[in-house]
């Protein structure tokens, strides 16, 4: 789901929706996650580990999570190299059962500054199915 054409700078507003997307991750997908990564935290992939450190299930790594969050921004651009620059604050865990269902979150958000350069400054919200904000995103991208 790519747009055909990116925003033009001219055509976007302070406040334009970025449509949002709900996603899936399940503990078979954070494993793949820890794989290309090369990061094998422990919390990232043993329920057991995780337990240990007070967590109710495996923790999906940040980055993943984040990740999801620049794929709506790149589906709204239509151009992942419109991206200048990004960050992120990780305000809950997203947990990962062992179970077939894993973790569903909401991904959205809205143009919240115009700048020079054909730029505007993106928030997206990661909100879990309880309503819980899991991360926010800021985004930098370059308009047509």
């Amino acid at each position: 789901m790519t747009a055909s054409v990116t925003p033009s700078y001219a055509e976007v507003e302070v406040g334009t929706a970025i449509p949002g997307r709900d996603f899936q991750v399940r503990l078979v997908d954070e494993i793949r996650y820890c794989g290309a990564g090369l990061d094998f935290v422990g919390v990232h992939w043993n329920e057991r580990v995780a337990r240990s450190v007070g967590m109710p299930h495996v923790v999906a790594h940040g980055p993943l999570t984040e990740a999801k969050a620049l794929s709506v921004v790149n589906a709204w651009t239509g151009d992942p190299a419109a991206v200048v620059e990004q960050q992120a604050r990780f305000l809950s865990p997203v947990l990962l059962p062992d179970d077939d269902i894993g973790a569903r979150f909401h991904i959205s958000g809205s143009v919240i500054e115009k700048l020079a350069e054909k730029q505007v400054v993106i928030t997206m919200s990661v909100t879990s199915q309880e309503g819980a904000e899991l991360a926010a995103v800021r985004v930098v991208v370059r308009l047509r």
